[in-house]
């Protein structure tokens, strides 16, 4: 049996005559959470629809099960979709929201009752059935929005954006309530969202989109640490970006003719040395600016020659005032080369 749960090969996607995505390509492994991350107009909810069945115009192959789809009516799919809006029925009980699929499919009272129960259990609205969706709080109601879609055991769940209405607080709640779910469940989930931090939370992947293109598919860890090129490097943390000639003028030996670019991650430098003193990139300079993110500080490092670094310390470590001159170490082994 495949590991694979969807599997789009060589799709492109055509809009008022412009072509918004373009010969993609990328699998979905069974029971795991995949993250769509891209910037606004990168084609992720594009795709989503058209894996969904709500975009039809489209050329190339989609395979569930590895069973082709594309050319499949929506409801013939055995996708559910949840979007970013909650879209519930006003008039229904938070049971009667989560049942209507069910009822749709003509499934019995009893089978209704007994699917209804465990999936309110599930994402803990139990006490909730018989509330109608004005009197829930956005987050109660973005989870009545997931039972309802669970509750139909779909092959797989897209979410679209599905937390951009909420406040930061509760948005964190719900995300990790998701990524429960999913583990609990077993389901296979593939997830959209612009938001970095809440790709990173809960992927198992990450499938990094721009210009309706992939850009990058892999773990966070991958992802973060390892960026394939100048974009997802620009576009995952906070990287510090060099070219050749900058890395050669802070004294790293590299060929005249490397046009490559490199990065260095603010948190892999250190203060001191440990070991041979030939493996690591000695840096000088003064602190110009300081920030505090809650559970560190970020520095903006000015070198004695003129180029500006980021570097971060937890804010339990050694605090540096501004203007202190200081040097900063970093191991060769940490500056990672980069495509264009």
């Amino acid at each position: 049996m495949s590991s694979i749960s969807l599997e789009v090969k060589d799709l492109a996607i055509n809009l008022s005559g412009n072509q918004v995505i373009k010969d993609m390509n990328f699998k979905i492994k069974k029971n795991t959470l995949t993250t769509f991350l891209g910037p606004s107009g990168s084609g992720k909810t594009t795709v989503l629809r058209a894996i969904a069945g709500l975009n039809q115009k489209i050329t190339g192959k989609i395979l569930l099960d590895d069973t082709e789809i594309q050319n499949l009516a929506a409801n013939q799919r055995n996708i559910g979709m949840i979007f970013q809006s909650y879209a519930l029925f006003p008039n229904l009980s938070v049971f009667e929201n989560v049942a209507y699929g069910l009822r749709v499919r003509k499934e019995s009272k009893a089978t209704i009752k007994q699917k209804v129960d465990a999936i309110l259990k599930t994402v803990n609205l139990q006490d909730k059935e018989q509330s109608y969706p004005e009197n829930l709080s956005g987050g109660q109601k973005q989870r009545v929005a997931i039972a309802r879609a669970m509750v139909l055991e779909p092959k797989i769940l897209l979410l679209d954006e599905p937390l951009s209405a909420l406040d930061a607080k509760i948005r964190i709640e719900l995300r990790n309530q998701i990524r429960e779910y999913q583990q609990r469940l077993g389901i296979t989930m593939l997830f959209v969202t612009h938001d970095q931090a809440e790709a990173m939370a809960i992927s198992d992947e990450i499938i990094v989109m721009d210009n309706g293109k992939v850009q990058q598919q892999g773990s966070p860890l991958e992802i973060y640490a390892h960026p394939q090129n100048i974009f997802i490097a620009k576009f995952i943390g906070n990287h510090n970006i060099l070219d050749a000639a900058q890395l050669r003028s802070l004294g790293v030996e590299l060929a005249e003719n490397d046009k490559s670019n490199f990065i260095i991650r603010p948190e892999l430098f250190q203060i001191s040395i440990t070991g041979d003193s030939s493996d690591y990139m000695a840096v000088s300079g003064k602190v110009k600016n300081i920030s505090i993110l809650g559970d560190r500080f970020e520095y903006r490092f000015i070198t004695e020659n003129g180029l500006e670094l980021k570097v971060e310390f937890l804010n339990q470590q050694q605090a540096f005032m501004m203007e202190t001159a200081i040097t900063f170490y970093v191991k060769k082994d940490n500056i990672e080369r980069v495509g264009i």
